[in-house]
């Protein structure tokens, strides 16, 4: 028996207006004979599995990899190298540094304000030798930075 001075209990066969809806975990019997058909006619399991949909990293990554558009030729930093060596000359090749050409635009990273200065005063020609380089289209524009 409860006071008056305490909270609201309710009664079993009134439910708690605070709680959640009810949720029924069983189904009818038309549903389960649905269900059986189906998964007889697909030769599946009934029953859903929480692993169904799970992948592994390595088969995700192997297919999105293998749908890019990589050229090998243009990621391959020895021949960035050494293209940049044949475009900048020997002095330009030995103190900057070809990190990238990547949509078009060749990334060039020098260790010092000033020979950056010198790389944009040249940036015109550089520009051009890229071009003869490494192809017509691979190459638009360039970004120099420090680092």
């Amino acid at each position: 028996m409860s006071s008056p001075w305490f909270p609201y209990t309710p009664d079993r066969d009134r439910p708690d207006p605070h709680a959640s809806p009810v949720r029924y975990d069983y189904l009818s019997r038309d549903e389960q004979e649905v269900r059986q058909a189906l998964a007889d006619w697909f030769q599946i399991s009934p029953a859903t599995s929480e692993t169904r949909n799970l992948h592994t990293a390595e088969s995700l990554l192997g297919d999105i990899l293998s749908r890019l558009p990589l050229d090998g030729d243009g990621m391959d930093p020895e021949l960035l190298r050494a293209g940049w060596l044949k475009a900048a000359g020997p002095f330009l090749g030995q103190q900057s540094n070809l990190l990238s050409i990547v949509k078009g635009v060749a990334t060039i990273q020098v260790l010092q304000p000033a020979m950056r200065y010198h790389l944009q005063q040249w940036q015109g020609a550089l520009l051009g030798k890229l071009k003869d380089q490494f192809g017509k289209d691979a190459v638009h524009s360039i970004r120099i930075r420090i680092g």
